[in-house]
C-alpha cells in the first residue's frame, strides 16, 4: 500500500449554524467577479447576475458558501433562512442590511 501525505486549505465556515431550512441556489459567476488568482472566496456577496455585489446593498442576491474558481464558475449561494458567520464574510454592512432573510452573527 502506498501512502502520500499532503495538505490543503479549507474554505471558511460561512454558516454559523446549520438549521436544515436554508434557501440555497446555484449561481453562475461572471468572470469579472474573480480576483487576480481566479478565485471568488467563500463569504462573498454576489448579485443575481453573478457579478460581485457593488457593496451598497442595491444589487446583493446572496452570500457564497464556498470558494469558486474560474475553471468551474458555479457556486452555491445562500439566500434566506440561515445564520451567517460575520467574521467569515466580506459583505459590507449595506449588503448585510439588504439581505433581510439572513441573520449575521
Amino acid at each position: 500500500m502506498k501512502y502520500t501525505s499532503g495538505s490543503f486549505l479549507g474554505t471558511p465556515e460561512v454558516l454559523k449554524r446549520k438549521l436544515g431550512g436554508e434557501l440555497i441556489v446555484t449561481v453562475a459567476i461572471d468572470s469579472t467577479a474573480f480576483d487576480e488568482n481566479g478565485v471568488l472566496p467563500a463569504g462573498s456577496a454576489v448579485a443575481e447576475d453573478g457579478k460581485a455585489s457593488s457593496g451598497d446593498g442595491s444589487d446583493v442576491f446572496g452570500i457564497t458558501l464556498n470558494d469558486c474558481t474560474e475553471d468551474n464558475p458555479n457556486v452555491a449561494v445562500v439566500r434566506a433562512f440561515a445564520t451567517i458567520n460575520t467574521s467569515n464574510t466580506t459583505a459590507t454592512s449595506n449588503d448585510r442590511a439588504a439581505l433581510t432573510n439572513l441573520v449575521f452573527e
